[in-house]
């Protein structure tokens, strides 16, 4: 069942309706996170936003910690399964590589927070990076550069270093959503707005298919 949409101001806080599951209070903390950084937030915070005690909040996540983690983990996991699904899928290299794209731009634009969270983490050597979540988007990244390792082993794709290639698509993806105030400025046009949304992921289709088909 799809998740509740985020409340744009918090509610009084009691027993809900419907009971806020765990995956309901990632989503509602996930923009919050990624706009002020852990350090930033308080767990009373959230629960006014979700329109619960603080005390319901600790009953699924013991600490702030814990609820940023899974945070970061939601965020990753989504991105992780669409490189996995544009490896492993049939079609060829090109049909992948232009599947790869368009899924990640739709991801990212249905959920913008995910690249300033994974950004602010790498950047600022975050809470989640030090405890482990290096080692999540090391395999991200590792699993983006072995498809395209496998796409120029096929004869497919331009020669290049792989791991470099990967973190130029992945930046190509990533920094507009980041940053949609400089991003929408530039294109002189509301970034997350649904035609820009349609023109960014065309362009970053055909950006990416120059950086990696041969011509």
């Amino acid at each position: 069942m799809p998740l509740r949409q985020r409340r744009t101001s918090p509610r009084r806080a009691g027993r809900p309706a419907q009971p806020l599951t765990p995956l309901d209070l990632v989503s509602l903390a996930a923009p919050v996170f990624a706009e002020r950084g852990v350090d930033g937030v308080s767990m009373r915070e959230i629960a006014e936003l979700a329109g619960i005690r603080k005390a319901s909040v600790f009953h699924h996540f013991e600490t702030k910690e814990r609820l940023y983690a899974a945070v970061m983990e939601d965020a990753l996991a989504r991105l992780f399964e669409l490189i996995a699904s544009a490896r492993l899928e049939e079609g060829s290299f090109e049909e992948r590589l232009d599947r790869l794209s368009g899924l990640m731009t739709e991801a990212l634009a249905s959920r913008p927070q995910t690249a300033r969270l994974l950004l602010r983490e790498m950047m600022g050597s975050g809470p989640w990076v030090e405890s482990g979540g290096r080692e999540r988007i090391q395999q991200t990244l590792e699993l983006t550069t072995a498809f395209l390792a496998a796409g120029m082993e096929a004869g497919a794709f331009r020669r290049f270093d792989p791991r470099h290639l990967a973190l130029s698509i992945a930046g190509l993806h990533l920094l507009p959503f980041a940053a949609p105030g400089p991003a929408g400025a530039l294109l002189e046009a509301e970034f997350l707005a649904p035609k820009t949304l349609a023109a960014r992921r065309a362009q970053v289709t055909e950006q990416v298919r120059a950086l990696c088909l041969k011509r």
